[in-house]
């Protein structure tokens, strides 16, 4: 049967609280899953630890977690870049720089989250994390529509599932993209390190990394990822469409005997897929849309956008799991 454990520490350097959880199975320790996630440093998870081995590229601090490129940031409401920093939905604009410069990686990664202690439920240990965006929220005048995000962390001894849910509590139409950012640790050697990304197709960008709206087939691309790719063979940060619950991403981490699946609900349509050269990590990016999801949306793009709207009082949820497994 396995163990749970929950403990919440204070951060020495920023004041921030940390909560852990684990779950242990004695007889095969192997297999111990340990999660570490801060609030208040937009309620990232800055820590994965799986039989004893980081997954994630971790911080150096929490308060360099809460700028980005480390851990699994939570992008919304517009996941990776907005061209020109602004959009427009029904008539509506959002500005989210003043500047009129291409920003990125939305509102909430730098924004202080709110959590409730954890409970137990039904062979999980769940850590219930939000921000209310409210007049008095720091960003609320680049997405002025009262609501609540949430993220729900719930770990099992199979892995980690992540549970968000966007409540619209204004008047008008919620128009919102989300997704993880994980940094994933090179654990071996980066040719013995590959990925697949079952989507189907990629969408085409200008050279600022910005969504065209063209789908691009894959068949006999050097960008097809259908089947397991080295990490060696790529150099990516592009768009993936056509994703399914079915058929989820993931990696395997050849030399290190780890392999990690990355299913979704179907609410996430895109991925986007990180292999910078160079670097000691890679990313495997769920989202729920297209980055620039909003312009795509204006323009007609609908499909290659996938914007979700929530009602007035109504509610939209999925989920993406972390799943870690050994291969040998």
């Amino acid at each position: 049967m396995p163990s749970f454990r929950e403990s919440r520490e204070t951060d020495a350097d920023s004041g921030w609280s940390v909560w852990t959880l684990r779950v242990d199975l004695p007889a095969e320790p192997r297999r111990s899953q340990c999660v570490r996630i801060c609030p208040e440093a937009g309620g990232i998870l800055f820590s994965y630890v799986f039989g004893g081995v980081e997954l994630l590229h971790t911080p150096t601090s929490l308060r360099a977690a809460a700028g980005g490129g480390t851990g699994n940031p939570i992008l919304y409401p517009t996941p990776n870049r907005v061209r020109n920093g602004r959009c427009t939905f029904e008539g509506r604009e959002f500005r989210f720089s003043d500047d009129g410069k291409t920003t990125i990686h939305g509102l909430v990664r730098k924004l202080s989250w709110q959590a409730d202690p954890p409970r137990r439920d039904e062979g999980e240990l769940v850590l219930k994390t939000w921000v209310d965006f409210t007049p008095e929220t720091p960003t609320f005048d680049r997405f002025p529509i009262r609501h609540r995000l949430e993220v729900e962390y719930r770990l099992s001894a199979t892995g980690l599932r992540m549970v968000f849910a966007v409540e619209n509590r204004d008047t008008a139409r919620l128009p919102f993209g989300f997704a993880f950012h994980p940094y994933f640790r090179i654990l071996g050697a980066r040719e013995q390190t590959v990925i697949w990304v079952p989507a189907e197709r990629k969408m085409e960008a200008t050279p600022d990394l910005l969504p065209t709206g063209v789908l691009q087939k894959l068949d006999g691309a050097p960008f097809d990822l259908r089947q397991p790719r080295s990490l060696s063979e790529l150099a990516l940060d592009d768009v993936y469409w056509g994703m399914s619950a079915a058929r989820p991403a993931g990696y395997e981490a050849r030399d290190a005997g780890i392999r990690v699946s990355l299913p979704a609900s179907e609410h996430f349509t895109h991925m986007v897929v990180y292999t910078p050269p160079g670097k000691p990590f890679f990313c495997l990016e769920n989202q729920t849309c297209s980055t620039d999801a909003h312009n795509l949306h204006a323009k007609g793009l609908t499909d290659e956008a996938h914007l979700l709207v929530v009602e007035p009082g109504s509610r939209i949820s999925g989920w993406v799991e972390i799943l870690p497994s050994w291969t040998r």
